[in-house]
């Protein structure tokens, strides 16, 4: 009896103290380990709503009060690609189109192998009342090339950002990870194209560079990555100092698209060491427009793309050093 008579003194009440603490520890931790988001170091032990290859989806749709993201596949004479629409609702809704970029591209992966945070069963009148998902109009739809799914969304799970859903095909609940919500609850802010291109820059050996209609080919030195006349050792500083303000050069946005009055200040095409085209950036100034009138067209844009206005001018002020030293520029335009 003696382990028992020492719980009735002081150190008792202490040990009693501790080990109370202990299980308030423990409760707090199988409560987070409960409603913490899926971890997915491991992937193959993570539970799926459904598992497809990514180019089995034809089209995503996720539709929350007030806001539209839709991710659909194209393909142009450029090949395969996904084009996103965002639409926001109210009196007067707006939609602005955009290509996806490479956040979207991850997001599609993670969709066409949805996991679950938390697989729920087949869920009760009672239960979908009391996850949200009874008269909700929130939806998550993809469309597969052989079939649509499509999972009815819930409230936000107390404390984390997860979300209940529910399949009405199967009857199951289920609850989505943070990842897949937030990105897509932010919609074209988390899944639009920021890159100007897709290659690598050490792949760049050389550009053309048309202005006016003056063309001009450059080399760039391997060791040093500075500018020249092909051929020639001697960098080109101003050409060089261009073609640096142009690498800084970044998208805006897609809410706009330029007027009739926009005219191409500069249209560059990127070298591979076989004098390959690797891609092309043009830079267009909308004279129509008082306030941000630059715009920026790249093989991964598609479109006009709004640019960030103040590197936009830095680019255009050192136009003047795109098409100095050279001698007897070309008029006629460059193949791309």
């Amino acid at each position: 009896m003696k382990g028992f008579t020492s719980l009735r003194g002081a150190g008792g009440a202490t040990d009693l103290r501790f080990h109370a603490v202990l299980f308030v520890a423990a409760l707090i931790a199988t409560i987070f380990t409960w409603t913490r988001d899926v971890s997915y170091d491991d992937e193959e032990n993570v539970a799926r709503i459904w598992d497809r290859d990514t180019t089995d989806i034809l089209a995503v749709n996720y539709r929350i009060a007030g806001v539209e993201v839709r991710i659909e596949r194209r393909t142009d004479q450029a090949g395969d690609y996904l084009w996103g629409t965002e639409t926001i609702g109210g009196e007067e809704s707006l939609t602005t189109e955009f290509p996806v970029g490479s956040q979207g591209h991850v997001l599609l992966g993670r969709i066409a192998g949805l996991p679950t945070a938390r697989d729920l069963g087949p869920l009760s009148t009672e239960m979908m009342t009391r996850f949200g998902i009874a008269g909700s109009t929130d939806r998550l739809v993809v469309q597969f090339r052989d079939e649509q799914r499509e999972l009815i969304l819930g409230d936000q799970v107390y404390g984390v950002q997860q979300r209940y859903a529910y399949e009405p095909a199967t009857g199951t609940g289920y609850v989505l990870p943070r990842d897949v919500i937030s990105t897509l609850s932010n919609g074209q802010g988390a899944i639009r194209e920021r890159w100007l291109h897709s290659f690598p820059d050490d792949d760049v050996a050389g550009v053309r560079v048309e202005v006016g209609g003056a063309v001009r080919t450059m080399s760039r030195f391997g060791d040093t990555g500075e500018w020249g006349e092909p051929g020639s050792l001697t960098p080109d500083v101003a050409f060089g100092t261009f073609m640096q303000r142009v690498a800084e050069v970044a998208i805006q946005g897609f809410a706009e698209r330029p007027g009739p009055a926009a005219r191409m200040l500069v249209r560059i095409v990127y070298l591979d060491t076989a004098d390959e085209p690797l891609g092309f950036m043009e830079l267009l100034r909308d004279d129509g427009r008082e306030a941000d009138p630059y715009f920026i067209v790249t093989e991964t844009t598609r479109v006009p793309a709004q640019a960030m206005t103040f590197l936009a001018v830095r680019a255009e002020e050192g136009l003047a050093g795109a098409l100095s030293g050279a001698a007897g520029a070309r008029s006629e335009l460059p193949e791309s």
